[in-house]
């Protein structure tokens, strides 16, 4: 079984992360005592122009797809990129006579795992936890041969009772990476979020809840620890969504109290009590990292948010209590933006934020399985390369108006520069949504259902 790591491709906008999930894959498949091999160019860049990886005589080739494109307003496609990759990897294999099951999988190709089984030229894709249909594969290559299928991903009960190691030679690849982080599960369960520009549910699939247990999540971060790495992202969905668990986790890490290391995650402002902010102080912490994206109480109901503004607020109260360090993702131009919602959000921003907490973008990515998606009546392959969502082209002009100037430093002056030149060149698309008003475009890249052209603007 080969494993190619396609996040791991120098592309515009990329920013190669530690392949934790097809480390599960591997892993999973590894103790059922299948020969596995992960490729990944960070760690192997040599792979890109030799493809003497493939000599072997595997009986399954899997790719995995961590995002489809930055999600960024001045960024283009990678689509483009896997595709030209895919193509060589099956011109070399039909030059050498070799015919494995290709089969593809990652989160940003469970976005749209039938359009790319077709565009990649696949023979099966698999939509969420990848684990138990690798297996599956694995036990009968040649029956998932030329299915054209997408399976959905299972629940893999490994999750609860394996501790993830990982190879030497990768860990040593990541960690030569400047401030290096690498991600961390702590469970797996359904994110109950609403937020309408999200697909975390659809991607995790139907999972009422596995918590790690605490002691493999110990030993996993330990040998993380070891191997070098003194940052750590926790990738569940939200951390504190079910606020006992996170405060036992917290508690293990200064517990641990490894020398050294700090850790991040996304967090929502409720549930979040003065006990665990207590918690989190002195607990290694860098980032506290909540998501509201408006400020303005009816943009933040437009966006599906479970929590209002009052929450923020009373969630920064707690934080500065604790002299916790804050980041506030904010994403100006969501549905129902106008001057009054910029203005809003600016006057909050201003009255309650420090210089260096606020993190802050333009533009909404379309994805599938996502409310904007529905909202806008768009089809999975019209999504495929970037679609924003409508909004008003002076959003740019107010948010340099409405802010303080402490906000707007020379980076985001240029970020939001480029991000204005990307608009004004966007395509209209062939479909106008019927909720955008008179005169607002529906935005794009490129023509829906063509390949973008050019990287990022920044």
């Amino acid at each position: 079984m080969l494993l190619v790591n396609l996040a791991s491709l120098p592309m515009d906008g990329n920013q190669p992360i530690f392949p934790i999930g097809v480390r599960c894959v591997q892993d999973a498949l590894d103790r059922a005592g299948h020969v596995t091999r992960l490729v990944d160019f960070v760690a192997e860049p040599t792979g890109l122009t030799d493809l003497d990886w493939l000599g072997h005589e595997w009986d399954v080739i899997g790719f995995t797809i961590r995002n489809i494109d930055p999600i960024d307003i001045t960024c283009s496609t990678h689509v483009d990129e896997y595709v030209s990759f895919a193509k060589r990897v099956r011109d070399e294999l039909d030059r050498r006579g070799l015919d494995p099951v290709l089969v593809g999988g990652g989160p940003g190709f469970s976005l749209f795992g039938d359009t790319l089984v077709a565009k990649l030229g696949l023979d099966v894709g698999v939509i969420g936890p990848g684990e138990q249909v690798m297996l599956d594969i694995a036990t009968n290559p040649r029956s998932f041969k030329g299915r054209g299928a997408v399976l959905q991903g299972r629940r893999h009960c490994g999750f609860l009772t394996d501790t993830l190691h990982h190879p030497a030679s990768l860990m040593a690849a990541y960690t030569n990476a400047h401030q290096a982080m690498i991600g961390v599960e702590t469970r797996r369960k359904t994110c109950y979020q609403t937020c309408g520009y999200c697909p975390y549910a659809y991607i995790e699939g139907d999972n009422a809840g596995d918590h790690k247990p605490l002691d493999v999540l110990a030993e996993e971060i330990r040998g993380i620890h070891r191997a070098g790495f003194r940052r750590i992202f926790f990738t569940d969905g939200i951390f504190n969504s079910e606020l006992r668990f996170a405060k036992e986790v917290v508690q293990l890490l200064k517990d641990l109290s490894l020398d050294g290391l700090t850790w991040s995650a996304y967090f929502t402002p409720k549930p979040f009590d003065d006990e665990f902010g207590e918690m989190l102080r002195d607990s290694g912490v860098e980032a506290v990292v909540v998501s509201p994206d408006s400020l303005d109480d009816t943009m933040m109901r437009n966006l599906g948010k479970s929590f209002s503004s009052r929450h923020v607020s009373r969630f920064l109260e707690r934080s500065r209590k604790n002299d916790l360090p804050v980041k506030v993702n904010i994403v100006f131009g969501g549905p129902g933006e106008n001057r009054e919602t910029v203005r809003k959000s600016a006057r909050f921003i201003n009255e309650n934020l420090r210089d260096d907490e606020l993190v802050m973008h333009v533009g909404y990515r379309v994805l599938p399985e996502t409310a904007l998606a529905r909202h806008l009546g768009a089809d999975d392959d019209q999504l495929l390369y970037p679609v924003f969502y409508p909004f008003d082209i002076d959003v740019f002009n107010w948010i340099v108006q409405d802010l303080e100037s402490r906000f707007i430093t020379p980076q985001l002056m240029m970020n939001l520069m480029a991000g204005r030149a990307a608009a004004r060149k966007m395509a209209r698309t062939q479909e106008v949504p019927t909720i955008a008003r008179p005169g607002t475009t529906y935005l794009s890249l490129a023509g829906v259902g063509g390949g973008g052209s050019g990287g990022c603007g920044k």
